[in-house]
């Protein structure tokens, strides 16, 4: 079993199922897991979906107290202030558990909209997936620079490969840019030691929003098409980041890893 016992996993986007499921197998393997939420509330609320066992490894946090501070001081008005930053977090985090080795950049939800839908505002909204990687990366750095075996592990979809199952441009273009970044902060960050890479994921059945739900039909034109002859589930995602989180992945760097059943093969 990869070795990450005592070191410390931050992620965003870590409430949905396949967030949940990276930290679960982070937790069984020894690591402290810190879940960074939009709100403190939400955090809280996929902690209480964990294990108790856990409760001295894991924390939930506001991951930036300033975009919605009124909600983030009335859930936690002991922690958060008017001047809480994402930077005060991360110094809580530090000086709880005494490291930040891994940082995982979940991709986030989206809203669908195609070609003639999308507008300037929906498609500033969908880049801000690769903003937040660039900076939750940025901010994490003088963490990073103290950890003995520092990553970035970020996570995307294959639309970012081959543009989506659904029609959806600014989706399709936020996930290629959050690949296009991981090479090049695997080729900045490495002579400081910091692995980067990437999980570009399929469709995971437990883990996608309302809308790109699969229709009996959809969902059989999905599978004859995957090699694997299934479709993905979260703990496929949580194999992948806990693998490029341990040793063994120490001189991985820039890499893309599919996990997607091989359904982009034929593409």
């Amino acid at each position: 079993m990869p070795d990450v016992k005592r070191r410390t996993m931050i992620i965003t986007g870590g409430a949905g199922n396949n967030g949940l499921a990276i930290v679960r197998m982070a937790l069984q393997r020894g690591m402290n897991v810190v879940l960074m939420s939009s709100c403190h509330s939400r955090a809280q609320e996929a902690i209480a979906k964990l294990d108790p066992k856990y409760k001295e490894q894991v924390l939930g946090f506001a991951q930036n107290p300033q975009a919605q501070l009124k909600k983030n001081m009335e859930s936690a008005p002991h922690l958060y202030t008017e001047e809480s930053t994402q930077e005060d977090v991360l110094r809580w985090i530090y000086e709880r558990f005494g490291s930040i080795d891994v940082v995982v950049n979940g991709s986030g939800g989206h809203t669908r909209k195609n070609f003639e839908e999308t507008d300037k505002a929906f498609w500033h909204h969908s880049m801000e997936v690769v903003e937040a990687a660039f900076f939750n990366t940025k901010l994490a750095m003088p963490y990073l620079l103290k950890s003995e075996a520092p990553r970035v592990i970020n996570l995307t979809t294959c639309d970012g490969r081959s543009g989506g199952y659904f029609d959806n441009p600014s989706f399709a273009a936020a996930r290629g840019g959050v690949i296009a970044l991981t090479h090049e902060l695997a080729r900045e960050l490495g002579p400081k030691g910091i692995t980067v890479n990437c999980v570009a994921i399929g469709h995971i059945e437990q883990d996608v929003p309302a809308e790109d739900t699969l229709s009996d039909e959809e969902r059989a034109e999905m599978v004859a098409a995957t090699p694997l002859k299934r479709l993905g589930v979260p703990s496929d995602i949580a194999g992948a980041v806990n693998f490029l989180a341990s040793e063994e992945a120490s001189f991985i760097t820039g890499a893309v890893i599919d996990v997607n059943g091989g359904i982009l093969m034929g593409s």
